[in-house]
């Protein structure tokens, strides 16, 4: 890994793809027998199709995976980089098999990339780089299925993939490690997802002084995980700062992410930058979401009811149902009618994490509710506001009533019991966590399911030796 080739992994990683590449071609003039600019060069394809998700782009680009890995397998055997390199482009490639649809093809890559890594760490014990790529394998290992495990023989747990990102982060912490950015992004990610420690992961951006004004990716992930935790303000002011010349690859989708929390504070130009995404973005994923939260912006904030219709009817016939967010939206889309606007105004609320209005709009309203049958949502959306103020005993009477009288065919009765579980297990209940947690998993709703199971998944993992 030289100083030149370095450089161009925190250009290719800062989203300064050309900057990157001509970086790379003068590295591989002046090093010709250098194998690692392979490596790094197919960081710029995965973020090429991972942000902008060209069909066409991926089956051209495809076949430089088996190239790169042919031209590292031509290299010296006894570098830890020599089989670290071979699976973390495979890995990566695993990732943008993903994003296309190739389920099977992805699992195969996951399994491949596997046996490498361990095979590395048998060799190389000191290598704690092993552990950028190993620990995401083994926080995920047990959420998927057991017969899927046992196939693919791949073992781990959310507290061994915790204990391998950590020891790393602690080495990439002291001097300025290359792998900094991307260590410190895996560790907040399986802490904020595999270990429900929201704020912990949260506040790992500025424990380490991972740079968001420089990196448009930082921002994505900073902003994800300020909203995620109450903080859209924060998130808002995240993305208005992040970079945005010529010089970086454009991010389209930060512009949605940007347009849907300003909608959450009800902000009257949050049409701009949606729209700007929907204009821009020719990818498979969040259009229909986004559809959606443009037509959530006619009804609640510029009071155009017909203009919500037509947005959800762009939103049926625009993009693909391939993940929950876009799942959800076509659902909601197929209604073909008004939704309750409070209780669309108290979800928006909810999610922009202005709790104290959002509970405001519910008790104003507490009597249309209570004298009328409904499909369980105004108890859900109750019991959210309730979990986020910490409430949690009322919290859960609210899960409770969703569970008990959600419509099995929407998401809330599933989403209240994982709630209700994660509650439980914030209050040490834990056997009462578990039953939850297996509820959850156990109601099939139309859209959100697969994430609202896998969380639920993790849940009883985290709390298996747990009484």
């Amino acid at each position: 890994m030289s100083d030149a080739l370095e450089e161009a992994y925190h250009d290719i990683t800062a989203l300064k793809l050309e900057s990157g590449k001509q970086n790379l071609n003068l590295v591989k003039l002046n090093e010709p027998h250098n194998v690692m600019t392979y490596y790094i060069e197919n960081y710029i394809d995965f973020f090429t199709l991972f942000i902008q998700e060209d069909q066409t782009l991926y089956k051209k680009l495809l076949p430089n995976r088996n190239f790169r890995i042919n031209k590292i397998k031509n290299s010296s055997k006894n570098s830890p980089y020599y089989l670290f390199c071979q699976a973390e482009i495979i890995l990566q490639w695993a990732t943008i098999k993903l994003k296309f649809d190739d389920k099977i093809g992805a699992a195969k890559d996951v399994y491949d990339a596997y046996k490498l890594l361990e095979e590395n760490k048998k060799l190389f014990p000191d290598f704690m780089e092993n552990n950028k790529s190993l620990s995401i394998i083994h926080a995920l290992a047990e959420s998927v299925p057991s017969w899927v495990r046992k196939i693919m023989g791949i073992n781990g747990s959310v507290a061994l993939g915790t204990q391998e990102i950590a020891k790393l982060a602690e080495k990439v912490a002291l001097g300025n490690h290359m792998y900094k950015n991307e260590v410190i992004a895996i560790y907040s990610y399986i802490l904020f997802y595999s270990n429900n420690k929201k704020e912990e992961a949260y506040q790992l951006f500025d424990k380490f002084r991972l740079d968001y004004k420089a990196n448009p990716l930082i921002a994505f992930l900073k902003a994800s995980m300020a909203h995620k935790t109450g903080r859209n303000e924060e998130a808002i002011k995240i993305l208005e700062e992040r970079p945005k010349s010529s010089q970086y690859f454009r991010f389209y989708y930060l512009d949605f992410m940007y347009g849907k929390y300003k909608l959450y504070r009800l902000d009257r130009d949050a049409d701009v930058y949606i729209n700007n995404f929907l204009k821009n973005f020719e990818g498979r994923h969040y259009v229909k979401e986004a559809y959606q939260k443009l037509a959530w912006y006619h009804l609640v904030v510029s009071n155009n009811p017909k203009k919500y219709l037509k947005n959800m009817n762009l939103c049926l016939i625009k993009g693909n149902s391939l993940i929950d967010e876009d799942i959800q939206a076509e659902k909601d889309a197929k209604q073909k009618q008004l939704p309750d606007e409070i209780l669309l105004e108290a979800r928006m609320l909810y999610d922009g994490g202005y709790y104290a209005k959002a509970q405001k709009l519910l008790v104003l309203n507490a009597k249309k509710y209570a004298a009328t049958i409904h499909d369980g949502e105004y108890f859900y959306r109750f019991g959210r506001v309730l979990d986020a103020l910490k409430n949690y005993s009322d919290a859960l009477e609210y899960y409770d009533a969703t569970i008990v009288k959600g419509d099995p065919q929407k998401y809330y009765a599933c989403s209240a019991a994982l709630y209700a579980g994660l509650i439980s297990e914030e209050l040490k209940s834990y056997k009462k966590a578990k039953r939850y947690f297996q509820k959850c998993i156990d109601s099939n709703p139309d859209g959100y399911s697969s994430s609202l199971h896998q969380k639920a998944k993790s849940g009883l993992d985290r709390l298996k030796n747990k009484q």
